[in-house]
């Protein structure tokens, strides 16, 4: 019989599956519902927005610790400088001169004559001797208010002493002139000046 003239059992051909393959097929999951694309844009700029946000905020801090750090750093500067200053100072004050200006300006005097207390057997080593100030006057170490109070002594007293030379020469002339006044007078000149004018007014007279 030809192929054609076949007779056709079904409609159409049947795919005979086996038994073993049947056994390993499922149901495929319906497919999950997909966002639509307004709401993704939305999401994706408000994302954005947030980042764009962050870093403004990151890039604001930083510059404000930047500022910071610069203030910080000045600062820092100018205490080394004012550190350096005082330090000048305080070696300055320590300086031997300074603090021999100082000891006198206090009204202390250099003693050639020191004692000595040894410790800790309390042993004076020395004979204590008391200073006017004026024995040895190369380390005494005067201030300028010091030498200005001794120029103005220093003055004061010649002025009293000037003063004190006049009143004794106005004393002495008014001791003179006390003793001329109370000098007697002498008769004998008295006549002699008389005798002396006598022939002078007689002259006058002829005249």
């Amino acid at each position: 019989m030809s192929a054609l003239w076949a007779p056709l059992t079904g409609g159409r051909d049947e795919v005979v599956v086996p038994r073993d393959r049947r056994s390993r097929l499922r149901a495929v999951p319906a497919p999950a519902a997909r966002l639509a694309r307004v709401p993704f844009l939305l999401v994706l700029i408000g994302v954005f927005g947030v980042g764009m946000v962050g870093l403004l905020m990151l890039n604001t801090t930083l510059q404000g610790q930047t500022f910071q750090a610069r203030t910080l750093q000045r600062q820092a500067s100018e205490l080394t400088y004012t550190e350096a200053a005082l330090s000048d100072q305080l070696d300055a004050l320590a300086a031997p001169q300074e603090l021999a200006r100082r000891a006198s300006l206090l009204g202390m005097r250099p003693n050639p004559y020191p004692a000595l207390l040894v410790m800790p057997e309390g042993t004076v080593v020395g004979t204590p001797k008391a200073v006017r100030g004026g024995e040895v006057p190369s380390l005494v170490v005067k201030t300028d208010a010091q030498i200005a109070a001794d120029q103005a002594a220093a003055d004061a007293r010649r002025v009293a002493t000037a003063t004190q030379k006049n009143d004794q020469q106005r004393a002495s002339a008014f001791e003179v002139l006390k003793k001329a006044a109370e000098k007697p007078v002498d008769p004998t000149a008295k006549k002699t000046t008389a005798t002396a004018t006598g022939p002078t007014a007689a002259t006058k007279r002829g005249n």
